[in-house]
């Protein structure tokens, strides 16, 4: 967390959390508000009404009158009792609301980030900073409110105690204050080391999660068990806990020391409080019944101006915590999104000129200098060896990272003027590391389009994997994986493939991007793979990223890439008279294409 001027975070929190409130419950003030008076003022009944029992009981001793004052203090207690109740089911139930709702807009804002900030290790950082900004560490809204109705129903309190003192005891007013100052710099210098605590935790948990759940992800379950890499992970999960009980032993050990320094203050300000006050009784300036509520009142005002000064304190150290959170929802989109309408019905041409780009962070080029047309139903190869930036250019044609010199183009306007959701619409995409969520399969294919179950089977039926699903249990409704269903299907790396295609193929777009998703496979299936696919694309526009060169024979253009530049351009034949690193490749590869013509005949 980062500290500066004590509550310097209190405004803009409080500004994000009223918003939030009045954006999806706007009751909730009015309970705030309401619970706040019951807090202030009940505590007065047990102060106030005692004070009349006991008079009454040293006193005339008059039954009628002694019943009227016990049942108007039971009752009343009742009454307090059956409100808090209604008070605290309400209460309870918002905040689990706002809980609950306060995790949805995190995960809504983690999925429209813009997707550089994805690899990002400070954002990464700054997530984890969000997501204990809202947890039991300070309490998210609920916390927030809290804070608040102390700090007001304390102010009542002390209000109405300071009249109770000024009128029967001032001088201990002087007292009471001059405790509680002392208190609240021990209070203060401990939730300063709180938060220094809090800090110093966040990368140990974030790294710590990381690898514990690598141990659960059954995903993993095969190269750990096979690489025997289990002592390995157990050995850095070991060492982050090592390092958390560490700071957590520190953190008790400096806590139990705040917690005596406390217990001392208490016990001395009790001490004198009873002396003082015990004088008065015997030299006939109070009465017993004055004595008590004398007693109640000092309390009263003590732990009421004390939770004044602590809660000012908390939500000064709360609001450092759920800044994080409202910094990281209000961070700034890096991406613009245009408004000039998406041209519909027409062939979509792409043109880049002149891109350059580095990635954030980074002092080299990925993409150096590159144009590039792409026309209506071409068939594109783009090849060339790991890092030559194959991939970076298919993450700047889908907006993923826009360019840092140059432009693209779509039909001779800079993609920027579009709107960002309607432009990335233009683009079927299936990556080399593509991800199948734990969800059904049918949800894996018409993700966010919602549920067409015939085009479903048919995107299944082209991709080559009906056959597979119609024979589960639970047909495409079969979960993906097993993490929460044991019915769920494992599919094989080839099926896993054949699933994301069919992805790109019910999403229907105009232009099909296949990056290297068979590149675990070996030359020959890889291009079967990419055959079979170009096939289904029928008449759109495909670009196909390798660095083996299966795909080649049946595109239109092949862009050679080396080092973040286009070094050759041409068709296949073109590329092999030309001599150059195509050549050089395809004669590296050739055994596997001819094994395959082979095989054909």
């Amino acid at each position: 967390m980062r500290q500066g001027k004590p509550l310097q975070h209190v405004l803009p929190v409080l500004r994000f959390f009223s918003k939030t409130v009045w954006e999806h419950r706007p009751s909730y003030l009015l309970l705030v508000l309401g619970n706040t008076a019951l807090r202030g003022l009940s505590p007065f009944v047990n102060i106030v009404l005692p004070k009349f029992i006991i008079d009454e009981l040293v006193g005339l001793k008059r039954p009628d009158v002694l019943a009227k004052w016990v049942a108007l203090l039971a009752g009343a207690n009742f009454a307090v009792h059956i409100l808090n109740s209604i008070r605290d089911y309400l209460l309870n139930r918002a905040h689990f609301f706002f809980g609950r709702k306060l995790d949805e807009l995190l995960g809504q804002r983690c999925m429209e980030m813009d997707f550089e900030y994805t690899e990002n290790a400070e954002m990464l950082n700054q997530l984890e900073k969000a997501k204990i900004g809202v947890s039991w560490y300070s309490g998210g809204i609920a916390g927030l409110a809290n804070n608040l109705m102390n700090i007001v129903s304390s102010l009542i309190r002390l209000a109405g105690t300071l009249y109770i003192l000024v009128l029967l005891s001032p001088w201990l007013i002087l007292w009471l204050i001059g405790v509680l100052i002392v208190m609240m710099l021990v209070n203060a210098k401990n939730q300063q080391y709180h938060v220094q605590f809090m800090k110093d935790l966040v990368g140990i948990n974030r790294r710590f999660s990381y690898f514990f759940g690598l141990l659960k992800d059954f995903r993993f379950g095969k190269d750990i068990r096979l690489y025997d890499a289990t002592d390995m992970m157990m050995k850095r999960v070991n060492h982050y806990i090592e390092e958390d009980w560490g700071l957590q032993m520190k953190r008790t050990t400096v806590w139990n020391r705040f917690a005596v320094m406390q217990t001392f203050l208490n016990t001395l300000q009790q001490g004198v409080l009873f002396g003082y006050l015990g004088l008065r009784v015997l030299a006939g300036a109070i009465t017993i019944g004055e004595f008590q509520m004398l007693i109640s009142t000092a309390g009263a005002f003590s732990d009421s101006l004390q939770t004044v000064l602590n809660q000012v304190l908390d939500i000064g150290k709360n609001a450092d915590f759920m800044y994080e959170y409202v910094r990281f929802m209000e961070y700034p989109q890096a991406k613009v999104s245009g408004s000039e309408p998406l041209p519909t019905g027409v062939s979509y041409n792409l043109e880049l000129r002149g891109v350059s780009f580095k990635y954030p962070g980074s002092d080299t080029y990925a993409l150096k200098d590159v144009s590039l047309r792409i026309s209506e139903g071409q068939r594109l190869a783009v090849v060339g060896p790991n890092g030559a930036g194959k991939t970076t250019l298919v993450k700047l044609l889908t907006r993923l990272y826009d360019p840092d010199e140059g432009e693209i183009l779509l039909n001779g306007h800079d993609i920027r003027q579009f709107p960002l959701e309607d432009y990335t619409r233009l683009f079927s995409v299936v990556f080399q590391d593509f991800k199948l969520l734990s969800f059904s399969v049918r949800e894996n294919v018409d993700i966010g389009d919602g549920s067409d179950e015939d085009r479903v089977r048919a995107a299944l039926r082209r991709a080559g994997l009906e056959e597979k699903v119609s024979g589960l249990k639970r047909d495409i409704d079969t979960p993906v994986y097993k993490s929460f269903d044991e019915e769920g299907i494992e599919f094989s790396g080839g099926e896993s493939q054949k699933l994301a295609i069919a992805r790109a193929i019910y999403r229907g777009s105009p232009i099909v991007i296949l990056d290297e998703p068979t590149a675990a496979l070996d030359p020959v299936a890889e291009y079967e793979i990419y055959r079979h696919f170009d096939r289904l694309v029928g008449d759109r526009t495909a670009i196909y990223i390798s660095h083996r060169l299966s795909s080649c024979r049946f595109c239109d253009r092949i862009a050679v890439f080396d080092e973040g530049r286009i070094l050759e351009y041409g068709t296949h034949d073109e590329l092999l008279a030309r001599g150059g690193l195509y050549r050089k490749m395809w004669d590296t590869q050739a055994q596997w294409y001819v094994r395959r013509d082979a095989a054909a005949g």
